[in-house]
């Protein structure tokens, strides 16, 4: 049984009330959470099946326990007004509003957002409010708090090499997973048709989903194998009045820290009207099987026998390679938010970075991958999914990221698992064509030797993301232009209509005008927030 839902209330033992919430999904009901937290058992409630934050209260007590991937956002702050300063939840603003406190930026945090489109550690954009980590047992009494997390890739044990194992546990969730009639998130990309041949084999016919125009490859991939194999689809078109028209929900949901570059997430599930008792899948995890930031090859496997000049140079080359603001940009920036992005603060920045990756090379990507980008990025993306659906994804499961954890470097690179579990599972869906593949209508068995070089010759990809045009759309600029005044303690009302010039002019400065958005209607979304 997996139990998703807000809170219920059960009696304790004793004479005592307490609640338990639950933002997410997990394998336990509301009493049988209420029992575990009774005998003290916290170790088997931060290592349940599913995806999930638990908040435990009676009086004079809360206790917030968050799942090994931590990709339910939870936050907290002991800076409030009152006995304890402990105030927590989900929405920053209510945290603010609740806590008393004024509105301050983290400069290091929005610098890694403005740099990376991902904040890092535990940071918020506010530097007195803190995330609850992955895999933590938080606990709060009489104004005393105790913390104790546990890494998930520290606990995954050492074993034999099993890719089958990893098939095997990937079915095993899907199967337990898939309810009555699930709806999949279906791209031309690995991950999603991983999750479809893993239903096929097991008879399950998901109603497909996919987001885009009738041009775009995507699309016509999906429509293909939803021939094939008699499925429903569904194609979702997404206008630039969806996007303006949600835009504060948007901010508020992902705290301000999800660039609108990436808003699609929220607005293609609400659209395609997904039924509440339908799970619906999406790949969110599945790159945890592939090389996600160095699928290089050979490359990789030399950065692995030098990982500190190899992260050095990767960071570097990343943080500079495409800039929000150009360095004749950073006079029209804050003192504060131009020292974030100038040589300095991008060497800080590449430092801590190569100390997330705990100075290895290729499984010090993953390990950033999974600890870094996961709960901070993709978990902005599910809380946009879970706003309108009951998102689910295969990928979460312990026994398949233990697998592939355990997996070498070759079965990464170039997602040759992702392309042995098609095989195995339903090999006639190798029979369509991979993005960015290098065969028409064909996906690989496996990568061939030289895929990551020049010399390879990719088939063309048509994309589902229109934004760089919707940028010189007047309607979204207004959007921006009649918030300057709010970006005041960021940037200079001259240097956001220098980069909307350039932009209308032909230079694509999508990047910096998504990023620009993002901070003007979050600093709506704190103008519009109800005071203590």
């Amino acid at each position: 049984m997996v139990f998703s839902g807000h809170h219920q209330s059960q009696p304790a033992t004793g004479s005592e009330a307490t609640q338990v919430t639950v933002h997410g999904y997990c394998e336990l009901d509301a009493a049988a959470l209420l029992n575990l937290a009774h005998q003290g058992d916290f170790e088997r409630l931060r290592n349940l099946r599913g995806e999930y934050t638990l908040v435990l209260e009676d009086q004079g007590l809360c206790t917030i326990i968050t799942s090994p991937v931590g990709a339910m956002h939870y936050f907290y702050t002991q800076a409030g007004n009152g006995r304890s300063g402990f105030v927590h939840g989900r929405r920053i603003v209510d945290i603010l509003s609740r806590a008393g406190l004024n509105w301050t930026w983290n400069w290091q945090a929005l610098g890694d957002l403005c740099q990376l489109e991902n904040l890092t550690d535990n940071g918020t954009l506010h530097p007195d409010i803190h995330r609850v980590p992955p895999g933590t047992v938080l606990q709060v009494a009489h104004g005393e708090l105790k913390r104790d997390t546990r890494s998930a890739i520290e606990s995954l044990g050492s074993e034999s090499p099993d890719p089958v194992g990893a098939i095997r546990a990937l079915n095993t969730e899907v199967a337990r997973l898939a309810g009555e009639q699930p709806y999949l998130s279906l791209s031309g990309g690995f991950d999603s048709r991983v999750i479809l041949s893993s239903m096929l084999k097991q008879g399950i016919k998901p109603h497909l989903i996919t987001m885009g125009t009738d041009e775009c490859s995507d699309v016509n991939v999906a429509r293909s194998i939803a021939r094939r194999f008699g499925l429903q689809h569904d194609l979702v078109r997404i206008e630039l009045d969806d996007f303006l028209t949600h835009a504060p929900e948007i901010s508020n949901l992902t705290n301000g820290t999800k660039t609108a570059w990436h808003w699609h997430t929220y607005l293609y599930p609400l659209k395609a009207k997904i039924p509440s008792t339908s799970s619906f899948f999406v790949g969110t995890l599945g790159e945890f099987a592939r090389s996600y930031y160095f699928d290089r090859g050979q490359l990789g496997r030399l950065g692995d026998r030098f990982p500190g000049v190899a992260l050095n140079r990767f960071w570097g080359l990343k943080l500079h390679r495409h800039p929000t603001f150009l360095p004749d940009e950073f006079s029209g920036l804050s003192p504060q938010f131009a020292a974030q992005l100038e040589e300095p603060g991008i060497a800080s920045r590449v430092s801590r970075l190569r100390h997330y990756c705990h100075d290895s090379f290729l499984p010090g990507l993953t390990r950033y991958y999974f600890e870094q980008r996961v709960p901070n990025f993709y978990a902005n993306g599910i809380a946009m999914y879970q706003a309108s659906s009951q998102w689910r994804s295969p990928f979460h499961n312990r026994e398949w990221l233990q697998a592939i954890w355990n997996l070498p470097a070759g079965w990464k690179l170039g997602s040759n698992w992702h392309r042995f579990a098609i095989e195995k599972n339903q090999p006639d869906l190798l029979d369509f064509s991979e993005e960015n593949g290098f065969q028409p209508q064909r996906m690989l068995r496996r990568a061939p030797p030289l895929y990551w070089t020049p010399l390879m010759r990719r088939t063309p990809y048509i994309s589902y993301d229109r934004s760089s045009g919707w940028y010189r759309e007047s309607a979204l600029q207004e959007s921006l232009t009649s918030r300057l005044d709010l970006l005041g303690d960021l940037v200079d009302p001259a240097t956001v209509n220098g980069i909307i010039n350039q932009h209308r002019a032909g230079s694509d400065r999508t990047r910096s005008l998504a990023f620009l958005l993002t901070m003007a209607h979050w600093k709506q979304v704190l103008a519009n927030r109800p005071k203590a």
